[in-house]
Order: C-alpha cells, then sequence, then structure tokens
C-alpha cells in the first residue's frame, strides 16, 4: 500500500513567520495578528511564559502563563515570501525579562500606594534598617510636634541632604517655613490634626512615613539615593505578588520566600546587603502590620490583599490549573 504525504506549503506571512518562530525560540512563542508594509509584512511576536504559585500550608500548586506580547517581530518581504529579518534569540530574552520586570512593576507601585494609607496603621518605625535612611525626617517631625522650630539655616548647616527630606514633608504639605526672617520651619495644620487624631508621636511619624513612601519611593531610591527600604518593598512585592496571583492568601515557609524574591527580580540590579538575615527582615515586616505569621508559615493581611486585587485584572494572566504536590 502507498501513502502520499501532502504538504501545505508556506506562502501565507503567518505560516512563514511561525515557521521561524518554531524552529529559532521554541514553542512556548507564538506570532500575532500580521501587519501590512509597502513592501513586507511585519508579524510580531508573542510568548507564554509558564510559572506557579505555591501555597505550603494546604500542599496546592498553582500554575498559570504569562501572556506577554511584541517581545520580537518577524519580517517577511512580500515578493519572495522569504524572512527579511527576525529578533535575535538573545534580544528576545531582554525583552521578556523586561515584561516580567513590567508585571513586577505593576504590583510594587500599587502596593506602596497602598502601604500609605493611613487607615492601615503600617508601623514603619519597626522596619529598622530602612528606619535609619530616613533619620531627618523622623527628627525633624519629632521637634515640630514638640514646638522645637528650627530655622533654614540650621537645617541648611546639617547638610543638604537633610534638607532634602525636610523638602518632603513641604511638598506633602505637612511642614512650611514661615515668612518673617529669621524663616523657621513649623507644623501645617495638617500635622497638627494628624497628630490630635493619632494622639502618639510614633503614630503620627508612621503615618508621615508611608505618606512620603508611597509618594516618593522611587525618587527616594534613585535621586536621592536612600536605598534601605528596597530589601523590605522586595520581600512585600514577592509575597503579595504570588498571593493575587494565585487569587487568595497564601501560607509560606521562609525558604520559599526567598525564592520567590529571587524569581521575582531575576535581572533586576541587586539591593543593599542587610545588616542581618532573613528571619530578622520577615520578623520585622510582620512587626510593621505588613505581613503576619501564620504558626510556622508566612502569610498577609486581608485588607492588604483585598486593595490589591485590582492589579490582577492589569496582569497579563491566562488562568492555570491546581495540583497537589504533598
Amino acid at each position: 500500500m502507498k501513502y502520499r504525504l501532502r504538504a501545505q506549503a508556506l506562502d501565507e506571512p503567518q505560516l512563514i513567520a511561525y515557521d521561524r518562530i518554531l524552529r529559532r525560540y521554541g514553542s512556548s512563542c507564538y506570532p500575532q495578528a500580521v501587519n501590512e508594509e509597502s513592501d513586507h509584512w511585519r508579524i510580531p511576536i508573542g510568548v507564554y511564559v509558564q510559572s506557579s504559585v505555591i501555597d505550603e500550608k494546604t500542599e496546592k500548586e498553582k500554575i498559570f502563563n504569562l501572556n506577554f506580547q511584541n517581545v520580537g517581530e518577524v519580517l517577511v518581504r512580500k515578493s519572495t515570501r522569504k524572512i527579511m529579518k527576525a529578533t535575535s534569540l538573545g534580544t528576545l530574552g531582554k525583552n521578556i525579562t523586561e515584561k516580567r520586570a513590567s508585571v513586577r512593576r505593576i504590583v510594587e507601585q500599587d502596593l506602596i500606594k497602598i502601604l500609605g494609607e493611613k487607615e492601615l496603621q503600617i508601623r514603619f518605625g519597626q522596619l529598622r534598617f530602612a528606619f535609619a535612611g530616613l533619620q531627618p525626617i523622623y527628627r525633624t517631625v519629632t521637634r515640630l510636634l514638640l514646638e522645637d522650630y528650627p530655622t533654614y539655616n540650621d537645617l541648611l548647616n546639617i547638610g543638604n541632604h537633610y534638607l532634602e527630606q525636610v523638602d518632603l514633608l513641604i511638598e506633602i504639605g505637612y511642614a512650611e517655613y514661615t515668612d518673617q526672617e529669621p524663616r523657621k520651619l513649623v507644623a501645617t495644620n495638617k500635622m497638627k490634626e494628624l497628630y490630635w487624631k493619632e494622639k502618639n508621636v510614633d503614630k503620627t511619624i508612621d503615618a508621615i512615613f508611608g505618606l512620603v513612601l508611597s509618594e516618593y519611593y522611587y525618587d527616594l531610591q534613585k535621586g536621592r539615593r536612600i536605598a534601605q527600604f528596597i530589601p523590605y518593598v522586595r520581600a512585600s512585592t514577592a509575597y503579595y505578588g504570588d498571593a493575587i496571583q494565585f487569587g487568595r492568601l497564601i501560607s509560606i515557609k521562609e525558604h520559599r520566600l526567598k525564592e520567590s524574591i529571587r524569581e521575582y527580580y531575576k535581572g533586576a540590579p541587586a539591593p543593599p546587603r542587610l545588616k542581618y538575615a532573613y528571619p530578622t527582615l520577615i520578623r520585622e515586616l510582620v512587626n510593621a502590620q505588613i505581613l503576619e505569621y501564620d504558626n510556622e508559615y508566612i502569610t498577609g493581611r486581608t485588607d492588604i490583599f483585598e486593595r490589591l486585587l485590582e492589579s490582577r485584572s492589569k496582569l497579563p494572566l491566562s488562568e492555570g490549573q491546581f495540583s497537589f504536590f504533598g
């Protein structure tokens, strides 16, 4: 018995591009809609990146795909039906890394904004390593609440780094200079009202720290070279990022959180080295009421998680399946 095998000719631009994609990039990549140019077709490349999140307490794993589009392109000449140009494998990999970073930024930016909400009463003063980098704000707010008003020249003599943080208090409307000479820095009614509401200096400072960080975290991190908060932000983002992808709060152990941080921030610049180990970092995040302990596990706060759920709709998630790994 004889068999005849018929192969479809690669004469459609999307089929030509798909053949190149399979050969060069692998089956996780796919051609997107064809864009017609004057003498060629432009076919963008999309990719599915598989990932998973584990809840160690329930021994449940959720597998899902991140669908990244426009990570590369294939150009097909119309006259010859041949490949004119295609994104290199190295460039494609870099583009995928940038797409993953964009997902991280969505969660990170939303989380920072949420942590600045006064209603959550985050105790930023418990983040000891980070707290050291914002001593000018702490000292200035303490002085103003005690009605000890420094002059502009007093602050200038301490140094520009001190004045830069004082300026942040002015920008958020909690401090201002008097018009009379010598110009003095005084508390605004906003700061006084916050203090009357909190009835506690430390709680007032925590609330102001939250407002400063939610508005100026990236400025503090880059332009002002204050990076002590980065390890705390990364640990919090890695936990809540996994939780919103999972769809609910998860309970994990310290080693799993460390792995999540490395995976979530793969390719990002290394943060400042902590002066202590992860157990202390996690304990401070718990003391600050950003994370919580669930016996031997680490978990999150329901009210923070619920505020972050809106971020899930911004992520290019393709729902996966559950599996048990125990």
